[in-house]
């Protein structure tokens, strides 16, 4: 529904009550200033009651929906997800049936920045308060690059006179930065005055928000109704604690016009929809899918109201968000379909799936079992229906056709087989956190994309992080390789294993270290997990994954917020194997990507304490990270990436020189990820040959080397990892402090499954500064190893950037781990002022079957020669 409400025309002065307009003149009409100004130079839009309805949550026993400020947030049921929490003086929305709350004005957590947006939808409970399971994160919801930045939020209505409840957000249209910064070029500015109201009706199962715009122009302004392509952008980061789907697509990405698009995060789940027609997929990256709206135009002299979106609050999981939708719409419910999942024992199987597609194929709903293996879904009341059970490690299910009329289907899956591993190691009394990876010999087939359940990858059956050391999986009967690993210090134990069904076959794993790194701990930089919007990873996994990978110090790198891993790891009781560290990940939009380490979460500040950046140049946002009261490093992530997220390109880096423009360039980091997911090969000619540059011209800018690690299934953590040298081998003396010491000494390598170790004359190791001898000659003892499994040939020697050497790696030792030891001689150019030594190992093929693709390699940071 569109209203249009005109403007009357009076004098110029009573314009002042508008802001003036912005955005880029070439995409919008021009602006005569005689021709709109607001009806009897008064506000157009109305601004209600500050505070509403003083029992909001009095909402369910009274019938009614009602609007309110909350004030009382402790003890107001807070969102499932754990980022952007409710505080005092947002705005509850509620009934007997959703919660919606409405954020306070002011900077905002996220994307968005501007308040004024929804921040949770959820169910309510018996008690009439909301269930605290909202995933809802954040919508960019708004025209071309921009969304409303309010300055007035009240309650229009608070729902006690027995009608809706409304909210209203009013305010300018402003550019969103994430948008403005990555779509500026496609979309277009406009700069108008514009509300949101956001509207529940008692009894109502979404909240339906309408949008109205002042033109105060004297020409239309067309959205996209007579041009190619809308402006009503709706942004969605929801993906990292949901998976999005689509009545048209089910769970895979769509790849045209949706109805609605779905977010389902298991016990809650919710639905975006457009009233007045499809909404149009435009892309998805990062954690990040744009869908576009219908347009719509904003007639001259005017006020628009279009109604944007419906809110529908569901679950449990899709199959409950599919009959919320359709009792909204008013349609008859589809017949409910009772059954059990079992084995062939006859057992219930808890948490597996079950999977709806009518005869044609198409997917229309999933759910889960109960404990017992119990499950209920919705199947249309005429059609048949074909139920599909899934749960990894069953044999493959044809599926169950139900014909119409029937309410009941007990699935069964095939007989499987069990293996149950133990991990300990070489006295056998210790048991070790290990990966176990289980490769069937006869390839499974992949599930569809419909169905939203990830196939592992590289033949996998399983990647399991046993970190007890212990794990029993379910498996096909047949022949199945078991690889068990523990990082690059330990051996491996492969198997064969031929399963029969219904039997349980025992997998001993003995595991000898090799590799010794007596104190040295190695350390991750960069690890994401499900706080990052393009990261889907619980946090528990992810340390499930860096511990049994043998990762010492995971250190937690969010895009734009503060978590701290070791609260969690003390929680799965995971300390004698691992510290972790909190940091973030400073993501820019125009000039890359920065770590900024250590750095405590705030609760109560922006972000949970995240530097923020916006309207900073390089080195305003560096000297401002630097100030915060850890006094953190600040390391530049992918430095030398073509895309924004590099900022040696974004800078204009220039080796001749080692700067980049003055307009973008600063020298006020410490650190340089010089090896990102990469090995020294890989990286040689973009990102080491930066560094190197950088070294020449005077700096002491320390390596790094780090995963980037955003989805543990393809991504590992730990490869590589940066190696860090104490005076101690005592993991529970570690500090955030101590790390930071060590890193900023210079005092590391980079580990890719080979350790180097480095000593120059007196000791002197990596970071430090070597007297030379009278003839300008210093020798170097490089110590390289490695378990059996890992390939090592070759040792480069690399002094002010050029490679003087590479020599054959001779293995010393009974083995059956690889040692390798080399004198290496280094002569000091005296005709520069600037002299180091740089060592680098590496090995041929790859880490499989712990890392398929992965190469072996080390890497030592410089040392200085004098």
């Amino acid at each position: 529904m569109i209203r249009r409400y005109r403007l009357g025309l009076v004098s110029f002065a009573l314009l002042a009550v508008l802001p003036a307009c912005s955005g880029d003149d070439e995409k919008k009409p021009p602006t005569n200033p005689e021709a709109c100004v607001p009806p009897e130079g008064g506000e157009v839009f109305e601004a209600g009651s500050a505070e509403g309805h003083p029992d909001p949550l009095g909402a369910k026993e009274a019938g009614q929906a009602r609007a309110g400020r909350i004030k009382d947030a402790a003890n107001f049921p807070q969102p499932a997800h754990g980022r952007q929490g409710i505080t005092n003086g947002d705005i509850v929305l509620i009934n007997d049936k959703i919660s919606v709350v409405i954020e306070d004005l002011g900077l905002s957590d996220g994307y968005s920045r501007f308040g004024g947006e929804i921040i949770a939808v959820d169910r309510v409970g018996d008690d009439g308060k909301p269930l605290g399971l909202s995933y809802y994160q954040e919508t960019l919801a708004g025209i071309g690059t921009e969304s409303i930045l309010p300055d007035s939020l009240t309650i229009i209505n608070d729902g006690s006179n027995g009608e809706a409840a409304v909210v209203r957000a009013s305010g300018v249209l402003a550019p969103i930065p994430f948008i403005a910064d990555s779509l500026g070029a496609i979309f277009a500015s406009y700069g108008l005055r514009a509300t949101h109201d956001f509207v529940l009706e008692p009894g109502a199962e979404y909240v339906r928000v309408r949008m109205s715009v002042i033109n105060d122009r004297n020409q239309p302004i067309d959205f996209g109704v007579e041009r190619d392509g809308s402006d009503e952008l709706v942004g969605f980061f929801h993906g990292s604690q949901a998976q999005t789907v689509t009545p048209e697509f089910g769970y895979g990405d769509p790849t045209s016009s949706v109805s609605w698009v779905g977010f389902d995060s298991g016990k809650s789940s919710f639905a975006w929809r457009a009233p007045r027609g499809p909404m149009d997929f435009a892309l998805t990256q990062s954690g990040f899918a744009l869908f576009l709206g219908p347009a719509f135009i904003a007639e001259a002299c005017a006020v628009t109201t279009v109604e944007h979106a419906d809110i529908i609050a569901g679950g449990p999981g899709y199959d409950g968000l599919r009959e919320a939708v359709r009792r909204v719409d008013g349609e008859e419910a589809w017949r409910e379909v009772r059954g059990r999942v079992t084995n062939a024992a006859g057992d219930g199987v808890a948490g597996a799936w079950v999977h709806a597609e009518n005869a044609a194929g198409e997917y229309l709903s999933r759910t889960t079992t109960a404990d017992d293996g119990t499950f209920s879904i919705h199947a249309p009341p005429g059609d048949d229906v074909v139920l599909v059970p899934q749960s990894q490690g069953y044999p493959m299910h044809e599926g169950m056709t139900v014909p119409p009329g029937e309410s009941e289907a007990d699935l069964a899956f095939a007989a499987n087989g069990t293996l149950h591993v133990v991990a300990t190691d070489d006295s056998g009394q210790v048991r070790l956190p290990v990966r176990i990876q289980v490769v069937p010999t006869e390839p499974i087939a992949a599930w569809p994309s419909a169905y939203g359940v990830k196939d592992e990858v590289n033949g996998r059956l399983y990647q399991e992080f046993a970190v007890t050391g212990e794990a029993t999986l379910v498996v096909p009967p047949g022949e199945h390789q078991v690889i068990v690993t523990r990082g690059f210090e330990y051996e491996q134990v492969t198997s064969a294993i031929n399963v029969d069904a219904g039997d349980m076959v025992e997998v001993p794993a003995t595991l000898e270290q090799t590799v010794d790194t007596t104190n040295v701990f190695c350390a991750d930089f960069h690890i994401h997990s499900w706080y990052s919007a393009d990261s889907s990873d619980p946090i528990d996994y992810k340390l499930k994954g860096a511990v049994a990978d043998g990762l010492d110090i995971p250190v937690s790198s969010e895009h734009e917020w503060v978590a701290d891993f070791q609260p969690i790891i003390e929680r799965m009781e995971l300390e004698a194997w691992a510290f972790g560290i909190p940091a973030e990940e400073l993501t820019t939009f125009k000039f890359g990507h920065f770590g900024v380490f250590p750095l405590q979460p705030k609760p109560g500040m922006l972000n949970n304490g995240a530097v923020d950046w916006i309207g900073m140049t390089p080195g305003g946002l560096f000297d401002a990270a630097h100030s915060q009261p850890e006094s953190p490093m600040v390391i530049v992530n992918h430095p030398s990436d073509s895309s924004i997220m590099g900022y040696f390109r974004m800078a204009g880096y220039d080796r001749e020189t080692g700067r980049g423009l003055d307009d973008t360039w600063s020298d006020h980091f410490d650190a340089i990820e010089v090896f990102n997911d990469s090995d020294f090969e890989g990286s040689r000619e973009n990102s080491v040959g930066d560094w190197f540059s950088l070294l020449n011209a005077g700096y002491r800018f320390w390596a790094t080397g780090a995963s980037d690690s955003h989805h543990l299934r393809t991504s590992a953590v730990g490869y590589p990892r940066t190696c860090l040298t104490f005076d101690h081998d005592d993991i529970g003396m570690l500090t955030a402090t101590s790390v930071q010491e060590a890193m900023a000494k210079g005092a590391a390598t980079i580990s890719g499954g080979l350790f180097m170790t480095v000593e120059g004359p007196g000791g002197v190791g990596p970071g430090g500064t070597v007297t030379t001898a009278a003839n300008g000659s210093a020798t170097f003892t490089v110590t390289v190893q490695a378990p059996s499994w890992v390939d090592a040939r070759t040792l480069e020697t690399i002094v002010n950037g050029v490679s003087v050497s590479v020599e054959d790696l001779m293995p010393i030792g009974p083995g059956p781990g690889k040692r390798f030891m080399v004198q290496v001689p280094v002569e000091r150019d005296a005709a520069r002022d600037v002299n180091w030594v740089v060592f680098h190992a590496k090995g041929e093929g790859d880490l499989a079957p712990m890392l398929p693709g992965k190469r072996p390699f080390a890497v030592s940071n410089p040392i200085f020669l004098e």
